[in-house]
């Protein structure tokens, strides 16, 4: 079996909420979705799902221009050594290099009759917990979203802060807290909002009378001296995200002793392959990792929950939430979501039909 045909092809969906945080304001997802053919009439379906810096639409570039004359007469079957090839073609575009390797993997599956997760050593769970996220809001609206939330069953929630000096993020966890009790868990997420590592330091206690299960991200990327400094002064689990794209990234996160949970996207780190190399390198420092979200639709999110199950070790819940976020994930199936948990889609590959009618009307290239 050969590829024929690599072809990327931007969508653009609206948001049912507008997601506001430090890093600005998001009201739709420019994303893609990914297409590589075979000679025996076999198609892999894969998304390219990012929020910051480059879109779908520019991100479709990279695999139509880029990556499609490498993969073309390549037998799709050898996953590892094309994402490898096209992981090494250029640097960054991890999203854009995970959608390819998706449909690789799904493509893999169709033909070995497998769902994903199989392909990835089976299950080790069922079903996955997930957590549900709040954006920048009022605190008595905040809370009051919350508790209809914890009443459709999510018992672990996330609110983006990252406002120093206003008071908001204390209130608004004082107003969840009262709202919804001390049984759910509660997670900040500050997106590198804070400009110091004394300044994190100083919101963050603050907010640890409310009960934190984990701080993310309080500081940029880069500064992976400043998340040490700052884990080593708060009694919170600090969780790396910005800091973690790349698998590699993990490797420096343990040297440091920079974090204590990594949050492991498949999208920034190149691929289903890349985020389970980086589970691994965590398991190994003692690092429990969780699965990160840029929101994914049908695709990816079929992709995220074939990792999720496979994992050995998922202490925390993930952030797979993305089809609840969207009027349409642009696939046929529907995700169950029970009691704060969602199970893969069953099926060969990554077990979703892309709905055609609906992928032509939010495609964004006409």
């Amino acid at each position: 079996m050969k590829i024929t045909k690599v072809e990327a092809v931007p969508v653009c969906v609206p948001r049912l909420k507008t997601m506001k945080a430090f890093g600005g304001t998001i009201t739709a997802s420019d994303f893609a979705i990914v297409f590589i053919d075979t000679d025996e009439g076999l198609q892999g379906l894969g998304e390219i799902s990012m929020n910051v810096d480059r879109n779908g639409r520019s991100l479709s570039r990279d695999v139509n221009e880029i990556f499609a004359p490498l993969l073309i007469g390549q037998d799709p079957l050898q996953v590892h050594r094309l994402s490898t090839l096209i992981d090494k073609t250029i640097l960054g575009s991890g999203a854009a290099k995970s959608g390819v390797e998706m449909a690789l993997m799904d493509l893999a599956g169709k033909a070995l009759n497998a769902p994903v997760y199989q392909l990835l050593g089976g299950k080790c769970r069922d079903e996955v917990s997930v957590t549900w996220g709040f954006p920048y809001g009022n605190p008595e609206e905040t809370a009051e979203e919350a508790l209809e939330w914890v009443e459709k069953g999510f018992m672990h929630l996330k609110f983006k802060v990252g406002r120093p000096g206003t008071g908001l993020d204390q209130a608004t966890l004082h107003a969840v807290r009262k709202r919804v009790g001390n049984g759910p868990t509660i997670r900040v997420d500050a997106n590198t909002a804070y400009s110091s590592p004394l300044e994190a330091v100083q919101e963050i206690i603050r907010m640890e009378e409310f009960g934190l299960l984990l701080v993310e991200q309080p500081v940029e990327g880069r500064r992976i001296d400043f998340m040490a400094q700052i884990r080593q002064r708060i009694t919170t689990p600090l969780m790396a995200d910005e800091s973690m794209y790349h698998w590699k990234d993990a490797v420096e996160l343990a040297k440091w002793e920079a974090a204590d949970v990594l949050s492991i996207y498949i999208s920034e780190s190149g691929g289903v392959l890349s985020a389970w190399k980086a589970f691994a390198i965590a398991e190994a420092a003692g690092m429990p990792g969780l699965i990160g979200s840029q929101c994914e639709m049908g695709i990816a999110t079929a992709a995220q929950l074939h990792l999720a199950v496979s994992i050995p070790e998922m202490k925390y819940a993930s952030d797979i939430t993305g089809p609840l976020r969207y009027p349409d994930t642009l696939v046929e199936q529907r995700f169950e979501y029970r009691n704060g948990f969602v199970k893969p889609p069953e099926g060969i590959g990554l077990g979703v039909t892309l709905d055609r009618e609906k992928f032509n009307y939010y495609r964004s290239d006409r």
